[in-house]
């Protein structure tokens, strides 16, 4: 994660209590990280109701994690892998190669665009 005044690399404490200022601009860090751990909980309720069989509802939560942390390369391939469980095969290719733009070692993402791709 990266300070939004001066672009400095912060990495995100297990605490919001142990949240410091950018250590070059001294900006507060602390509503990013907000942010940050909101998107994470919509991420893991989306897992959460996909465990449960609740397809739409893990779609509409990994969806606010997208619209809170849109550069989490893991949130766009799994909403790649709801929309490919639901038959909305376009979008799903789409968040895959969203996905391997932000992080192209991912294999993961790497194998379901080669098998979508080649249809």
């Amino acid at each position: 994660m990266k300070c939004p005044v001066c672009r400095a690399t912060y990495r995100v404490t297990d605490s919001i209590e142990q949240t410091k200022p950018c250590h070059r601009c001294g900006a507060d860090l602390a509503p990013l990280i907000q942010l940050h751990d909101r998107a994470i909980a919509h991420h893991r309720q989306a897992i959460a109701q996909f465990t449960a069989g609740d397809l739409p509802a893990a779609i509409v939560a990994n969806d606010l994690a997208i619209a809170l942390h849109t550069q989490n390369s893991a949130f766009h391939a799994f909403a790649g892998q709801l929309f490919a469980l639901t038959g909305k095969f376009d979008e799903a290719v789409r968040s895959w190669q969203f996905a391997q733009k932000l992080d192209p070692k991912n294999m993961l993402v790497s194998n379901y665009l080669e098998i979508f791709e080649s249809r």
